[in-house]
């Protein structure tokens, strides 16, 4: 039986449906697109429609989860006495391009915080992001060998011993120190001229260092000559030799400090939750800039208009009632992937999803510690959870595969909308994955304990045991859906669903300066036609040399594994309408960690941009009068009606035989009132059908094309 908890900030202490939320005359669905750092389009681009709209059902994936709950946040406080909620969500990217001391980042930047083992790593990885192979390689090779001075160093000294002998012999009467100095100097020249070469001429490492080293060895050979007047061919033969111990020596390096780095690097992923950051603020000292977790929890406080050190916001606030079987004031969806078991969620889960648990000991290293301490209290005061799966048997103790003890993750109205934020952003290697366990009841260990715990309770003499669950890895939910407009799909919808996209731009329509909010602007595109947005952009494949050609390929398959959903719904009539398309230029959004102030205000902007295409388009008071909308239902209506009657005209002989109303006596959870409306159902359904069929009419063509079908799928 549950217990009050102690705390006033518990879950049963507070009823969030004492703070109804009234609804505005405009509602408006949103899904954001994930992308890292290509999240500061948002906060302008929400403020901007939460101006016209009053946001219902909100959704994203990785850094569009991130906005999501920052919008889901703001709504909520703008209903809860924090009016200008939005007004700091707008404001974000300028705080996000502000320099911080000491290092003069941005505050972007600063939010991305390496485990200390990591650091250095983080560091080359971080030098080396979007630049082009000539110029990623030298400066990668250049901070590898900052890493390992004493390695350096000890090539050096020893490279220059190896190549005394030859320079003895290049000039003989030159001194020991002279041929010590000669060998050294090789040894500087070949690594410079190799590093000069591959960032001017553009071509590989390996090919750079043969042509200088060539280079060098004709020069050496030729003063050789002019000093000496020995043979050309004898000086040249040396001096070549010298040049390939020099490279020999650059090479053996290069592979030994790459080796090392690549071990320590996979050494400090598998330490950290194979993430080079965990999102946690990674230094202990008070006063120390946040990490993206800790800033997040914080932030969604700040907008619902709660202090840093309140309780986290949850589901439940959002929602208006502790139950989720009941209409939701404000619904928040994101998407996460449980890559162990090749699954995707939507967050919080489903009905019927298996109880999962978390290690409070891994948890307290990704979450701060107001939300571990809130996680506990939730599940002490509502120990059975949604009551959506069955109770644990009496004395089980759920544990990991090491036997430490597990906690369950509290019932979905308790879950803080932090957690789910940061299980969908969980891009991989950048950031730590989340592991949560799950019993599986298919072992016969635990199958085993669950009988000896029922038959132990069945007779009076309960006994405790242990169930053991399985690790479940969950990463970034862009893996499985990165623009889950599937989350708040209607047949015929009430209000809009707006999606945001974001690409590359297209070659043929370069982004503008001035930026301008047209479609011919190169930054915006939002169909203003049915016939807009039928046609996909894609590049060209890579195919020029073997080697490139492969990685490509293979990159474009793992691409279409995780993108094809997405994909397939862009040009389809009744998404492509209300699916607003935001070009980035190649240094802006992605892995750009470390974007210039000026970046992030025209991704901000072309936010801002976007959200007034959707404004002028659907909103009645925007430019078309909401001619969008109306153009929206109507295609929605004709796609419904075009496969809906064309479905019932297929089931009618089959529901006229009676076959499956046959069935309904079966169905024992029917109640009579239940079994007399199914039958109802059927009947009707099976008139429909012989209507259309004996009209000799179909509604199919009347559908833009490509048509669509109805089918059951499962929930994610």
């Amino acid at each position: 039986m549950a217990t009050e908890p102690a705390s006033p900030n518990s879950p049963l202490a507070q009823d969030p449906s004492a703070h109804p939320q009234p609804e505005g005359p405009s509602l408006c669905d949103l899904v954001m697109k994930g992308g890292i750092t290509s999240g500061v389009i948002y906060p302008k681009l929400v403020a901007e429609l939460a101006a016209h709209y009053t946001f219902k059902n909100i959704g994203g994936t990785s850094a569009g989860a991130i906005a999501a709950g920052a919008c889901a946040a703001a709504e909520y406080g703008r209903s809860h006495g924090r009016p200008d909620a939005f007004d700091e969500l707008e404001s974000l990217p300028e705080l996000l391009g502000k320099p911080t001391a000491p290092s003069g980042r941005s505050k972007l930047f600063t939010l991305f915080q390496p485990a200390p083992a990591l650091r250095a790593h983080f560091a080359v990885l971080v030098g080396a992001l979007n630049l082009q192979p000539a110029e990623a390689v030298p400066r990668v090779v250049r901070a590898l060998l900052k890493m390992h001075p004493q390695m350096v160093y000890g090539a050096l000294l020893l490279g220059t011993l190896l190549g005394w002998p030859m320079a003895r012999a290049l000039a003989p009467d030159a001194s020991w120190g002279a041929a010590l100095g000669l060998s050294a100097f090789s040894l500087v020249l070949s690594a410079y001229a190799a590093a000069l070469a591959a960032r001017v001429a553009r071509v590989g490492p390996v090919t750079a260092a043969g042509v200088m080293a060539m280079a060098a060895a004709i020069v050496t050979a030729t003063a050789h000559v002019l000093l000496d007047a020995q043979g050309w061919l004898t000086g040249g033969a040396m001096a070549l030799a010298m040049q390939a111990v020099a490279l020999l020596v650059w090479a053996c390096l290069l592979a030994v400090v790459v080796a090392r780095f690549g071990s320590t690097l996979l050494r400090g992923l598998h330490a950290n939750g194979y993430g080079i950051c965990s999102g946690q603020t990674a230094s202990p000292h008070p006063g120390a800039l946040p990490g993206l977790t800790n800033w997040l929890a914080g932030y969604f406080n700040g907008l619902a208009g709660w202090s840093e050190d309140h309780r986290p916001l949850t589901f439940g606030d959002l929602w208006g009632t502790h139950d989720p079987a009941q209409p939701r004031q404000i619904n928040l969806e994101v998407m996460t992937s449980a890559i162990s078991q090749q699954m995707v969620y939507a967050v919080p889960f489903r009905d019927g999803t298996p109880r999962f648990f978390y290690d409070p000991v891994e948890w307290s290293r990704l979450f701060p510690a107001n939300v571990l301490r809130w996680l506990d209290e939730a599940d002490r005061a509502v120990p059975d959870g949604d009551g959506t799966e069955p109770p644990l048997p009496e004395g089980a103790r759920v544990v990991s595969a090491g036997g430490r003890p597990l906690r369950m993750l509290p019932r979905r109205a308790d879950l803080p909308v932090v957690v789910a934020v940061r299980m969908s952003l969980s891009f991989p290697v950048l950031l730590s994955g989340v592991p949560l366990y799950a019993v599986d009841w298919s072992r016969v260990a635990n199958q085993h304990q669950k009988t000896l715990l029922e038959k132990a309770a069945r007779g009076g003499a309960p006994i405790q045991a242990d169930i053991v669950a399985t690790r479940v890895w969950f990463s970034d939910g862009g893996i499985g859906s990165n623009m889950p407009l599937h989350l708040f799909d209607a047949l015929l919808p009430s209000h809009p669903t707006f999606a945001v996209n974001l690409k590359a731009a297209h070659p043929d329509f370069a982004i503008r300066e001035p930026e301008r909010p047209h479609n011919d602007g190169g930054r915006i595109y939002l169909p203003d036609s049915n016939l807009g947005g039928r046609q996909r952009h894609w590049a060209e494949p890579a195919d020029g040399k073997p080697l490139q050609g492969l990685i490509g390929f293979l990159s474009s398959i793992v691409d279409t594994m995780q993108n094809w959903r997405d994909e397939i719904l862009f040009p389809y009539p009744g998404f492509r309408d209300r699916i607003v398309q935001i070009s980035q230029r190649p240094t802006e959004g992605g892995l750009n960690l470390d974007m210039p102030p000026r970046s992030i205000a025209d991704l901000a902007g072309a936010g801002a941009m976007a959200a007034g295409r959707l404004v002028d388009r659907f909103h009645p008071q925007g430019s078309e009068r909401g001619k969008g909308w109306t153009n929206h239902q109507t295609v929605r209506l004709r796609t419904f009606l075009g496969t809906l009657q064309p479905g019932s005209t297929a089931l009618a002989p089959s529901l006229a035989r009676g076959e499956w109303a046959a069935l309904l006596p079966n169905i024992k959870a029917y109640s009579g009132a239940e079994r007399q409306l199914a039958t109802d159902f059927l009947v009707e359904l099976g008139d429909l059908g012989a209507r259309g069929a004996a009209s000799g009419v179909s509604l199919k063509g009347g559908a833009l094309k490509p048509l669509a079908e109805i089918r059951i799928s499962p929930r994610i």
